[in-house]
């Protein structure tokens, strides 16, 4: 939800916005900028290296233009420009912003042609890029085969997008865990079951096509495991793992699925 419902919408209005748990401050930059009430929005560049990873710096010093212009370009190393808007604001404060969508089209810019930038730093911009893309096909595809995308489907996604996102975090710290313990090949597969065999009676392939059958089968509905359900149960077993373990990987595991079996019980008898 945004302040922008239910109010008039002004040139230079500061808006919090929050998509998918993380808020952005935009300017109004148009209020029919992309049609009749339907305002175009910008941020500026402290937004841009908060959620994208690039450095306000790296972004200065693409800047072209007098910053008193009402309208400047950012150059980027693969030579294509993007429109920079001077915003007076309604704060009376100004403010140096691109579009929305320009900033997704400048992500994909520096990801072919990145130039001078870190590992992390483009790690962060396939995630700026994922984000935004997963979200905006599932509007779609549920618009498609509904006739209609509506907040309750919105908040669904946005649940799932998070336990999966919290998922592969601790994903990460769990295989790389289990890489400083010696494990290799097959290991991190055999590991992986023994935590899905325990919590679901399931295989991680099995669990992964049950997924992929059940979903949206009414029969069976009330013995449902949703795949968000399961991936926090899973993120936090093997987060366990990590937290418990002293000098044995079996124990350290059946610790941690004795205490996920415990907070997730209610979830996982819906398998029973």
């Amino acid at each position: 939800m945004s302040d922008l419902e239910n109010i008039k919408v002004k040139k230079g209005q500061r808006v919090t916005i929050t998509y998918e748990n993380r808020e952005f401050d935009v300017i109004v930059i148009d209020p029919d900028g992309l049609g009749k009430d339907q305002p175009s929005l910008g941020f500026g560049f402290g937004i841009a290296e908060k959620y994208t990873g690039l450095p306000q710096s790296t972004i200065s010093r693409w800047f072209q233009g007098d910053a008193n212009n009402d309208q400047n370009l950012l150059k980027l190393p693969s030579g294509n420009t993007f429109k920079v808007m001077q915003i007076s604001g309604l704060d009376n404060n100004i403010y140096q912003v691109a579009e929305v969508s320009d900033w997704v089209a400048i992500v994909g810019d520096v990801l072919k042609k990145p130039g001078k930038i870190s590992k992390g730093t483009k790690d962060k911009l396939i995630d700026f890029l994922t984000w935004f893309a997963t979200k905006g096909l599932y509007a779609e595809a549920y618009v498609a085969l509904k006739g209609v995308y509506t907040k309750r489907d919105s908040r669904s996604v946005s649940k799932w997008m998070m336990a999966r996102l919290e998922g592969k975090i601790k994903r990460n710290k769990y295989t790389d865990f289990l890489k400083e313990q010696g494990c290799e090949g097959y290991d991190y597969a055999n590991w992986t079951n023994y935590i899905y065999e325990r919590l679901f009676g399931k295989t991680a392939r099995e669990m992964k096509q049950y997924w992929e059958v059940v979903e949206g089968t009414k029969i069976i509905a009330r013995n449902y495991i949703s795949e968000e359900e399961g991936l926090r149960a899973v993120a936090y077993c093997e987060n366990q793992v990590v937290e418990l373990f002293v000098d044995d990987l079996g124990d350290a595991h059946d610790h941690a699925l004795f205490f996920a079996s415990k907070k997730f019980a209610d979830v996982l008898k819906k398998l029973k």
